[in-house]
């Protein structure tokens, strides 16, 4: 006689910057064994797996190598909360030099999108371009490289359009070497622009207040990252 087939609940969030509805269930033993090792994994490992989590249950509904960065981590941190808890142990450090020990509810996060900041920038007075959020996988490669000249190519992937008085060519019209030529001919003025509309990504953040045993002092600070939640 055959084991019996266990039934697994679904529930339903909103990604953040599409703002479709989509289905997900939790993960699974198997799969948490697997989320486990990211911690010590490379850039493309974690890259990877946390994709093929969210696709999977997902029910492969989402087009998870377009989706932006802080849209995955979204998605990962509801999946985390449905799947071993919604409540995370952290530690908050005071400046006394007292280790704070507080808990955080997952459900709590929110994105945290500055005002003010548009994907469109007019770089001279005749020539501006568009730009798309970076993926999980090209803010991994941000944040992990300290090669200049690679983190520029991974900037100029993320142009959309460059539009003049005229024209407006459109991402499939160049490829991302053109891309890099094209920023490379900036000026330092010029590329700030740019540089504001990364430094202001949405992210998914979690405002923590935790009081110090200790001394006293009411300690505010923001919670962002998956590294914090690989447990």
């Amino acid at each position: 006689m055959s084991l019996p087939i266990l039934s697994v609940p679904t529930y339903e969030l909103e990604v953040p910057s599409t703002k479709q509805k989509v289905k997900f269930r939790p993960f699974l033993v198997k799969e948490h064994k697997i989320l486990m090792t990211l911690a010590e994994a490379d850039v493309d490992e974690v890259s990877r797996v946390i994709k093929q989590l969210i696709d999977v249950c997902t029910f492969n509904k989402l087009k998870i190598d377009k989706l932006s960065n802080f849209d995955v981590e979204y998605l990962f941190l509801n999946l985390r909360a449905k799947s071993i808890g919604e409540l995370i142990k952290v530690i908050v450090n005071c400046e006394c030099g007292n280790e704070i020990n507080h808990t955080i509810d997952i459900n709590k996060i929110k994105i945290d999108k500055k005002k003010g900041i548009s994907n469109k920038i007019q770089i001279r007075d005749n020539v501006g371009l568009v730009l798309r959020y970076p993926t999980f996988e090209e803010m991994l490669e941000l944040f992990e490289n300290k090669d200049n000249a690679k983190v520029f190519f991974t900037i100029s992937k993320c142009i959309q359009s460059i539009y003049t008085e005229k024209e407006s060519y459109e991402r499939d019209s160049f490829t991302d070497e053109e891309a890099d030529n094209f920023l490379s001919q900036l000026t330092k003025e010029e590329f700030a622009k740019i540089e504001e509309f990364f430094i202001n990504l949405p992210k998914v953040i979690q405002d923590i207040e935790a009081t110090c045993d200790k001394c006293g002092k009411v300690n505010k600070t923001k919670l962002e990252g998956l590294q914090n939640f690989f447990v």
